[in-house]
């Protein structure tokens, strides 16, 4: 027979118990279910069947009571809490066992998820639809049931959306010229997951707000001032690669031509 020496009780809703066996001790964590189903506060002495079907239930409970430690932080899609439980167990079998009973229990949806999380982008977050999506294939959801909740996404929300990025990132005075100031808020825009064209139709419809905010014949001078001593301007060639160098810094070629 299998003697238990003692129980301790943890902080986190679990027990650490001592098993004497052969001369030896154990020790185990388990959980309150396994203490409550196998009698074990009253319990002395276990029978070796009995002590492997405690060791085996545990090892469920032990990894159903992580899944929802993880579950209840945030949110997770079915995917993400599989990750999860593979990082104790590689018993496939288990862990599906485990994901059953959680969506059973209503813990787990991946419809309700990606509903909740593409509502909740949509409504607090800067961001556009593929950011959504990237972000939900890497969870682990489905194409179908990403691409139904994002039909909700459209193209007007996309523009009121880069309408305030843009007011936000122009809101001082840029020092920087109108093409690289538009160069940057695309790129920035298109790395937040909007539609290329509402990018391009949003920055077009904000051109002039862009480029009240900008002095651009101010940033030229000092340009030139800064830069223009190093050329000799009487000098054809020496002037072009002027020219090229201030056009690379994103100022208009016939505006370079005038101040020179």
């Amino acid at each position: 027979m299998i003697k238990v020496a003692s129980l301790k009780k943890r902080k986190n809703d679990t027990y650490i118990i001592e098993i004497s066996k052969q001369g030896t001790v154990e020790q185990h964590i388990i959980t309150e279910n396994t203490i409550i189903k196998y009698n074990l506060l009253t319990k002395d002495l276990l029978s070796t069947e009995e002590y492997k079907r405690i060791i085996k239930d545990n090892e469920y409970e032990l990894l159903y009571l992580k899944a929802i430690n993880f579950i209840s932080y945030q949110m997770r899609s079915i995917s993400e809490v599989k990750k999860h439980l593979k990082k104790d167990t590689k018993n496939e079998a288990l862990i599906n066992k485990i994901v059953s009973e959680l969506k059973l229990n209503k813990y787990l949806n991946d419809k309700y998820y990606v509903t909740e999380y593409v509502n909740q982008k949509i409504e607090y977050d800067l961001v556009g639809p593929r950011y959504i999506k990237d972000k939900l294939i890497k969870k682990g959801i489905h194409f179908d049931l990403i691409d139904e909740q994002l039909k909700k996404y459209n193209e007007n929300i996309e523009y009121d959306k880069i309408y305030q990025i843009i007011h936000k990132d122009i809101r001082f005075k840029q020092k920087k010229p109108y093409q690289k100031i538009y160069l940057s808020l695309k790129q920035k825009l298109v790395t937040k997951g909007f539609s290329l064209n509402v990018i391009e139709s949003a920055l077009l419809s904000n051109k002039d707000d862009i480029k009240a905010m900008i002095d651009e014949d101010e940033l030229l001078q000092k340009e030139i001032k800064k830069i223009g001593f190093k050329y000799d301007l009487n000098s054809y060639e020496e002037k072009n690669k002027l020219i090229k160098k201030l056009m690379l810094k994103g100022y208009n070629y016939e505006n370079i031509k005038n101040h020179l």
